[in-house]
């Protein structure tokens, strides 16, 4: 994992103290001291800009933060139905 998008997850939260390996363990194996990827994923969609996601995350980074599971925890919902469009795009 390169620097940039560790350092991207990172600035995600900026409200905790979490450390490199602690980003790296989130993305590795889903969890790290209550912080999910789930959730880490869910706050890049609502958060940053589609580009800047789809340059910084791997394909299956990318393909599991348009699953189902995160979608449905984005707010507003017009931010849920744009990126579920999105979704239809690159995967159906």
């Amino acid at each position: 994992m390169d620097s940039d998008t560790i350092n991207f997850f990172k600035s995600l939260y900026w409200d905790y103290q979490v450390s490199e390996e602690n980003i790296i363990t989130i993305i590795e194996s889903g969890e790290c001291n209550g912080l999910t990827r789930k959730n880490m994923l869910s706050r890049a969609l609502k958060s940053r800009r589609w580009y800047e996601i789809k340059k910084i995350l791997p394909p299956d980074l990318l393909e599991e933060a348009l699953s189902e599971d995160v979608l449905k925890t984005l707010f507003p919902k017009s931010l849920s139905r744009q990126y579920y469009y999105v979704k239809k795009l690159l995967y159906q």
